[in-house]
């Protein structure tokens, strides 16, 4: 069992004379069993100091297991990272069970541990120098927001040396403290979800700045946060006012263009003949790492691009050496566009050539990994965008949303003063169908009359402002206008087709077995209203107030079943196109003054004439509701009464 345990087990004397070992000891140090029998451990330690230290130790401490780290040399001299297990046997009563053994320790390798710790404080330190040039402050205070940690952008912004901000009492930023104790409250409710707000700070001079606070996710998971002993982590971004936040767009972009010019890019010269003059250390590692390729000065392009093509480095040569060095040799004797590569490790580099005076080529190469896989998410992304942009569409007018997603509009709590046509609609008798019908063929019914109500609406241009039950409202002028004449007329032609396509439905519903005529009534209205969005900053509608609404809704309740009213405004723009009646003033709720109302008759290019030279007779019966179909019929008779008289009555 200790010859093959994956732990190095040795015994050795008060000289450091090795009694006993195991099998896993000779693998580590590279030793054969005659050679190691007896050696003197010493010649295992790199820092004899500290074997010497490590004694003294195990003499003080008695039977205390003793952990350390050493470093020891194999037999090949390479250097071993160990970690030295002194038992708790060793020096107990100053004997262990082993005759003669005076010391027993288990020896593990932790080269690669200590290699990897190495390469943490490497990365930790790298971090922190991504997080010092970062174009954005960021901050960890502690529990009563003093500053913990703070990177350069930070003293930057405020104006403040870094002793200054060291434990820095961050209250002194704000403007409003009362802010600060929301925000604070909200962290505590919200826990670790991301929190943005945007603030008003003042600098160290009292100049005031409008800054976006992005508190990151891990604040306040747990109550704590990933940098030790913080308790609030946060960036600020920089968002006042046009000039001095292009000032400070001007010096991210001069720190990038820094960054970007101390990056080292893979770079390399090739001569007339196409042989290597220079390159530099990326050039190899980003190309050809870990392949022993020859870089000497003067070996050739093609040399060069094969080896590394035989090796199977490059994805696109896999299978198609030969074609693929053609390939490649072409594009470098005539360098025009950057080429992209795909290499077997997963990396993606773009290759830029260019012809030198003397007829050499010079080549940049970089690392555009990162950038295939953005554009890999963002192709995603686009599409996932476009999905959910056509679902939105549905709870927006066409007009409305084409205008938002165009950019021709914000969306944000804006509104203007404009005319419209308004124009109010709804079925008479539906109230009294719901208490008969199925809540499912009621929900059926009312979407297909909305739907097809809908249609008629977009097909003449109508803003469809909402629908409410089985009532819709709509209104023509905005966002788009054809003018203010062509916008009233249009709504009253959508109006008289409205009409005809339910009369259409009634006979559909009559035969699905709705016993109840259903008939829609129509009121419009022409005048000035207030359109725009209404609402809060998280939930907003694009709708339109005032006044002509009010009217164009009362003059809808006041229209005849299966009729369009109009009001006098909308009348004096449609005459010269629209037969219509006059049907007197009507006291409305809400109106001071009696209003003027016309009833829709039909468009005059409609019109059914039949007469003679003393008889003219105008009929839509199609558009007629009972009340005036009855009068019409009473009016024939009279008209006939006075024909069979002669004309005497």
């Amino acid at each position: 069992m200790l010859e093959y345990c994956p732990a190095a087990l040795l015994v050795v004397d008060e000289n450091g004379r090795l009694l006993f070992h195991n099998g896993r000891l000779r693998e580590l140090l590279g030793y054969q069993r005659a050679e190691i029998e007896g050696i003197d451990t010493s010649t295992f330690w790199h820092d004899r100091e500290q074997r010497a230290r490590i004694i003294a130790s195990l003499r003080e401490r008695g039977g205390q297991t003793l952990n350390d780290k050493a470093v020891w040399r194999t037999r090949n001299g390479q250097l071993l990272h160990v970690l030295l297990t002194y038992a708790q046997v060793a020096y107990q009563g100053g004997h262990i069970s082993f005759v003669g053994g005076k010391r027993v320790l288990w020896v593990y390798d932790v080269t690669a541990l200590t290699q990897h710790e190495t390469q943490v404080l490497e990365q930790e330190r790298q971090i922190r120098e991504i997080l010092d040039f970062c174009p954005a402050a960021v901050c960890v205070v502690d529990e009563d927001g003093r500053i913990l940690f703070h990177n350069r952008r930070m003293r930057d912004l405020f104006g403040y040396e870094t002793e200054e901000l060291n434990l820095f009492d961050t209250k002194r930023f704000w403007y409003d403290l009362d802010h600060r104790t929301r925000i604070i409250e909200l962290l505590r409710l919200r826990g670790g979800q991301l929190l943005n707000e945007e603030v008003v700070w003042k600098t160290k001079l009292g100049d005031p700045l409008n800054l976006l606070i992005s508190y990151v996710q891990v604040a306040y998971a747990g109550g704590h946060v990933a940098v030790s002993g913080g308790k609030r982590l946060f960036w600020l971004y920089d968002i006042t006012p046009l000039r001095r936040a292009e000032q400070a767009r001007q010096r991210s972009e001069q720190r990038l263009a820094e960054a970007i010019e101390s990056i080292s890019e893979g770079f390399v010269c090739y001569d007339g003949e196409d042989r290597l003059v220079i390159c530099n250390s990326c050039y190899r590692d980003l190309l050809y790492p870990g392949l022993d390729i020859d870089l000497t000065v003067g070996t050739t392009f093609e040399s060069i691009v094969r080896r590394a093509a035989e090796r199977g480095y490059v994805t696109d040569a896999l299978g198609r050496l030969e074609e693929w060095v053609a390939e490649r040799m072409r594009q470098h004797l005539n360098p025009g566009e950057p080429q992209v590569q795909r290499r077997t490790d997963g990396r993606w580099v773009m290759v830029s050539e260019r012809r030198t005076e003397d007829g050499g080529i010079v080549a940049v190469y970089s690392d555009i990994t990162e950038l295939k896989q953005r554009e890999q998410d963002l192709t995603e992304k686009s599409a996932a965008l476009s999905a959910l942009s056509s679902k939105l569409a549905k709870y927006l007018a066409p007009q409305v949303y084409e205008s938002i997603f165009t950019g021709q509009q914000d969306v944000k709590i804006v509104s203007k003063r404009k005319k419209l046509t308004v124009c109010f609609s709804d079925l008479v008798g539906f109230t009294e169908i719901t208490d008969k019908m199925e809540s499912e063929d009621l929900t059926q019914l009312l979407n297909h009359y909305l739907t097809e109500m809908s249609k008629i609406a977009l097909q003449y241009g109508a803003t469809i402002d909402k629908y409410v039950g089985d009532a819709i409202v709509m209104f023509f002028g905005d966002p788009a206008t054809l003018g203010i004449k062509e916008d009233a007329l249009a709504c009253v032609q959508m109006a008289i087709a409205m009409q005809e396509r339910v009369s259409e439905l009634a006979h559909e519903w009559s035969n699905s077995g709705i016993e109840t005529p259903l008939r829609c009534r129509i009121g419009i209205h022409t005048g000035y209203c207030t359109v725009g969005n209404f609402g809060s900053e998280d939930r907003m509608d694009y709708t339109m107030v005032g006044g002509t609404v009010n009217l164009a809704s009362r003059l809808e309740h006041e229209a005849a079943p299966g009729g369009v009213l109009i009001s006098f405004e909308t009348y004096a723009h449609v005459k010269d196109d629209v037969r219509c009646e006059e049907r007197g003033h009507v006291q409305v709720k809400g109106i001071a003054h009696p209003v003027a109302t016309y009833a829709v008759i039909g468009l005059k290019q409609d019109a059914q004439q039949v007469g003679t030279a003393h008889l003219r007779l105008e009929l839509d019966a199609d558009r007629m509701s009972d009340e005036e179909r009855k009068a019409a019929a009473n009016a024939l008779r009279r008209a006939l009464g006075l024909l069979e008289r002669g004309g005497q009555g």
